[in-house]
């Protein structure tokens, strides 16, 4: 997490620059869209609240739809493991809770609880949990799980009562620090975060059912105690050495014995993860960082498909593996957030789209969301996705994109996949193509190359599932999302159960996308063409095909 609360007269700045913005971005994305839009498909920025969305309705037939397809099964249930956050309660206070709405879409919401040190332990020695506990069971009887967030280490975090143990000011690597915090290796600091977090077990907070996550950070120079341990994340087997950063974890251990997979670092750690221990990061908006990163199982092969290693601990647990997808508020286009994605909204719709896109590609479970939604059938889909392997999953999918990133692994990024491939081989080689332009310069993409490609194109375009995702299946309904380019047809080609079909399409050149719904009953076991699915156009066509669905 990268906000900071603002002080009252920042508020009521942030509220005059948001008026004068907010109307200069609408003007702007208004004006775009009159004339030529950069972001055709996926609509105007509007931001739906959560307690309006509810589940697409499911099309048991052939068909195709405008824009892109999100639904699934009704009977689609939402994996165990899985938690959306839709609200934040700063502090003890209820009434965040009392205005929790009420939600109507298949999920397993969550809240999340930021509370400071200072507001349980105001007192040394007098640690009162009874607050937090009453919030967490107001929560649950409004429909939410609980996850909890105590901060630490920044000055206004910790109780007053500390300062008289003259803990030194720890050096921030910032010019300009958010958070200002104490060195929380000193001894005394140390021994008395061991007996807070020592309390929090014997409360019995990690155990209650309601309670579905616990936050253990270190400290750093933005909001929410980041990080797992002094050094940064680049040499994050470094912190695995520190002894105080294994006592505080081992700590943890001990206070959520049993449960120790509800809790979810702020920086990576072996030592953490032999645990059971997840992982939070929290800047999917910059959808291309963490590639290539060993530690979460993001590969790139040499061709420059990005890959996902099963066998990797967080993959192969399914521990908790957290994601912040929620930097789509007016203020984002404002100088009071330094224009973060560009000087207004238009882009938002595709980064929230892209965003969610990598952080299911990532195998995430946890989702820290916005109170709204800019492609709210979409944000149905994930929740239903999050935290589903291949043995369960409703369906698999790729996103036939590419991208151009810098430092290790620099070179071409090509699609987003969950259990579902393509790749170039002779006879059904594709070319990257619609250019969607990057509203900034994100800081790991090849310079002179801020832009992505959300479609391939070939005469024929092949895809194999992956094997476990198959198991015993042979029913599937495939969606296919095209840019309906040309004046042509192209067909979806399989293995049936008497041999090679294949479903048509024609393409009216409208430069829409759209979604083509096929029914199918596959033999991919015994399949005599070379890939699982293939997408041939006729006559030399070549069709524009962007994202790929299979669903059981």
């Amino acid at each position: 997490m990268r906000k900071y609360l603002p002080s009252s007269l920042n508020i009521a700045f942030a509220i005059v620059v948001f008026a004068m913005y907010f109307s200069d971005a609408n003007a702007q994305v208004k004006s775009a869209n009159n004339s030529k839009p950069n972001y055709p498909y996926w609509g105007e920025y509007h931001k739906t609240p959560i307690s309006e969305i509810k589940n697409p309705q499911w099309i048991s037939k052939n068909n195709i739809v405008e824009g892109w397809d999100w639904t699934l099964p009704q009977s689609t249930e939402p994996s165990k493991y899985s938690s959306l956050c839709v609200a934040r309660n700063f502090g003890l206070g209820t009434r965040k809770i009392e205005q929790l709405p009420e939600i109507n879409f298949s999920s397993n919401p969550v809240i999340s609880h930021w509370v400071e040190w200072r507001d349980l332990e105001p007192k040394e020695g007098e640690i009162n949990f009874k607050p937090l506990i009453a919030n967490i069971k107001a929560a649950y009887k409004k429909g939410y799980g609980s996850i909890v967030r105590i901060h630490f280490s920044a000055t206004d975090f910790a109780p007053e009562w500390i300062k008289k143990y003259n803990i030194p000011i720890r050096k921030e690597y910032k010019k300009n620090p958010i958070k200002i915090n104490y060195e929380v290796s000193h001894p005394e600091f140390h021994k008395r975060y061991l007996k807070f977090i020592k309390a929090l077990g014997q409360s019995g907070i990690p155990q209650m059912e309601e309670v579905k996550g616990l936050f253990l950070g270190y400290a750093s120079p933005s909001n929410g105690d980041e990080g797992i341990g002094p050094y940064p994340e680049k040499y994050a087997n470094a912190n695995d050495t520190v002894q105080h950063v294994r006592e505080r974890i081992d700590a943890w251990a001990t206070a959520c014995s049993g449960v120790e997979y509800k809790v979810f670092m702020g920086g990576l750690s072996n030592y953490g993860f032999n645990k059971g221990f997840g992982i939070r990061r929290g800047f999917v908006e910059m959808y291309l960082y963490h590639i290539p990163d060993e530690h979460i199982g993001q590969q790139l092969d040499d061709n420059g498909y990005l890959f996902v290693d099963e066998s990797n601990p967080i993959i192969e647990k399914n521990l908790f593996q957290g994601e912040e997808n929620e930097e789509y508020e007016e203020i984002w286009a404002t100088p009071e957030r330094a224009f973060r994605f560009g000087k207004d909204t238009e882009s938002y719709p595709y980064r929230y789209f892209t965003a969610n896109l990598r952080l299911l590609q990532m195998r995430c479970n946890y989702l820290l969301n916005n109170e709204f939604a800019l492609l709210h059938d979409m944000l149905t889909w994930v929740s239903l996705e999050l935290g589903k392997t291949r043995e369960d999953a409703p369906d698999a999918w790729c996103f036939l994109r590419e991208s151009y990133i810098k430092g290790q692994g620099a070179g071409s990024v090509k699609n987003f996949e969950r259990w579902v491939f393509q790749r170039d081989v002779p006879g059904y080689e594709t070319k990257p193509v619609i250019k969607i332009e990057h509203p900034i310069e994100m800081w790991m993409v090849q310079p002179g190359k801020y832009y992505d490609f959300v479609a391939r194109q070939g005469a024929k375009i092949g895809f194999d599932i992956d094997d476990v995702f198959l198991s015993t299946n042979k029913k599937f309904a495939v969606k296919i999302s095209y840019i309906d380019n040309g004046n042509g047809k192209w067909s979806l080609v399989y293995q049936g159960k008497k041999g090679v079909e294949k479903r048509s399409i024609k393409c009216e050149n409208t430069g829409n996308v759209k979604t083509a719904t096929f029914f199918i009953d596959a033999d991919f076991k015994n399949k005599t063409i070379p890939f699982d699915l293939e997408v041939h156009g006729k006559d030399k066509f070549e069709p524009t095909i962007s994202f790929l669905r299979v669903i059981k």
